[in-house]
């Protein structure tokens, strides 16, 4: 999630260490039970093979362990005068639930109230037939009605046209969609469908602290035209590029297994790269930020080998890491990140510069592979990639720069709150904190519960925990309770009382 909130918390560890169209919906849906249909079949294995290049070869396999992820072919087209982002997309959904849906919804982030920007939807059909859908969750989302009910097991298309306009000053939602001199950031603009579990779709407005996206693993395509002078930075991996001789370039990207898309577009940005493996790493920074650049690209790199050999194997090509003018430390998606212009340049936040960098590498495995319920449960990512930045500080620099971090960072930062009476318990939604306390809780208290665990399970068990959880939860959502669980089954004993104590409860 974005790290602002951990640039709230590093402040202090310095300081202790030296036109509307449709009508609106209600936003919770529970589907209705309908006669059942034939389910349609699950695509061949040579359906995944345009998805398999953005893996590395020892991981092109895990496309064929999916379980029907949904596919989205989007054809995008980006106009700087606006600047606006004009797109298509063929979505092919497959109803994995117990239930039939009578629809399906889909999240129009760009209309977010605190993202400056804006999504309008022209065009609806489901299966070649047009719809009427409606705008729901404050215009956050859209009802796309089913002419009959879709059935477990069966699959439907939809097809979208849709415009976005990209906001050219924005101060809220940590100015992660904008536009300035130097780049276009677009984070998950386009139509995106949500998670569905067993409080039906998710269509929750989150604050404007904390992450927005709750989605499941699926695949992606993406065609976008843009000026020839600009180059396109995305998650996945670009597979072609070529020039249309009208002054524009095309670029074919596809990206698997995923949870979102992110798409910037720069024309200014220039790049420093260094491979892990076999995954190329990319530092996108301004010109005038050459060597900052350069730091970025080596916290980077020194992340991405501890945490594969901590937690295992990052299967994607390509990471890459930007300089933009968020206001957050950092923020992730998947394969790839941003981290704020003012930590480029500032030598008073130096050393938070490698902190943020080296904990949005994490949520390339916590969020982006091991995926969570970001809104309502968001300690699982954020408390992880907490402590998995202090596994990083261990192995990078040692155990005595990594206690620094526990003991000033964390335990002092929760303690100054608990001291001020303002205890709380970590398993609770964003919107159940202010932004003050949710930096404390979930970045200061929720880091201390796996110390607890690391504790009472020893290093060996810890660690194995760590990596039993990654690949029993890879490409799937976990819930709190598989955290528990997963802890539980490796140390072979009940830690209910480590849960109680860190994630459950408040200070007594």
């Amino acid at each position: 999630m974005p790290t602002q909130n951990l640039r709230y918390l590093f402040v202090v560890l310095i300081l202790i260490i030296a036109c509307n169209p449709f009508v609106a919906q209600t936003v919770m849906v529970t589907p209705t039970p309908a006669p059942t249909q034939t389910p349609a079949p699950t695509p061949t294995p040579d359906a995944l093979s345009l998805y398999r290049s953005s893996l590395i070869p020892a991981n092109q396999n895990d496309l064929a362990q999916l379980d029907r992820p949904t596919r989205y072919d989007l054809t995008l087209q980006f106009d700087p005068t606006g600047p606006t982002l004009a797109g298509s997309q063929e979505v092919h959904y497959f109803n994995r639930q117990s239930i039939p849906l009578n629809e399906i919804y889909f999240r129009l982030f760009a209309n977010h109230p605190d993202s400056g920007g804006k999504i309008t939807v022209t065009t609806v059909s489901v299966d070649g037939a047009p719809v009427t859908p409606t705008y729901a969750a404050q215009n956050t989302a859209l009802r796309v009605p089913l002419a009959k009910p879709l059935a477990p097991g069966a699959s439907a298309h939809v097809h979208l046209d849709f415009a976005v306009t990209v906001p050219r000053k924005n101060t809220s939602h940590y100015a992660d969609f904008i536009a300035d001199d130097n780049i276009v950031t677009m984070p998950t603009v386009y139509p995106l469908i949500p998670a569905y579990d067993a409080k039906g779709w998710h269509l929750e407005i989150p604050p404007s602290y904390g992450d927005l996206v709750y989605a499941d693993i699926s695949l992606y395509a993406v065609t976008m035209t843009v000026p020839s002078a600009m180059t396109v930075i995305a998650s996945g991996s670009t597979i072609d590029t070529r020039a249309s001789g009208n002054g524009t370039t095309i670029w074919r990207m596809v990206g698997a297994p995923m949870r979102d898309f992110d798409l910037n577009v720069t024309s200014r940005l220039q790049k420093t790269s260094a491979t892990v493996g076999e995954t190329t790493v990319n530092s996108w920074h301004e010109p005038a930020d050459a060597e900052p650049g350069k730091k970025a690209l080596q916290f980077a790199t020194d992340a991405l080998r501890v945490f594969n050999q901590r937690f295992g194997t990052y299967p994607y090509r390509k990471l890459d890491v930007i300089e933009t003018p968020t206001t957050a430390g950092g923020i992730e998606y998947p394969s790839i990140f941003a981290i704020g212009r003012n930590l480029y340049r500032s030598d008073k936040e130096r050393e938070f510069f490698e902190f943020a960098t080296a904990h949005e590498v994490a949520h390339q495995w916590w969020y982006a592979m091991v995926g969570n319920d970001q809104v309502n449960a968001p300690w699982m990512d954020e408390a992880l990639a907490q402590y998995s930045t202090l596994i990083y500080y261990e192995d990078v620099y040692g155990k005595s720069a990594a206690q620094m971090i526990l003991r000033n960072y964390f335990q002092g930062i929760y303690d100054r709150t608990k001291s001020g009476g303002r205890d709380a318990a970590v398993n609770q939604p964003v919107s159940a904190f202010n932004e003050s306390d949710y930096a404390s809780i979930v970045y200061g208290k929720g880091p201390l519960f796996f110390d607890a665990l690391r504790k009472k399970m020893g290093d060996a068990l810890f660690f194995q925990f760590l990596r039993t959880y990654f690949e029993r939860f890879r490409y799937k959502t976990a819930t709190p309770d598989d955290v528990l669980k997963t802890a539980e089954e490796v140390y072979g004993q009940s830690l209910r009382d480590v849960y109680q104590q860190w994630i459950l409860s408040p200070a007594k």
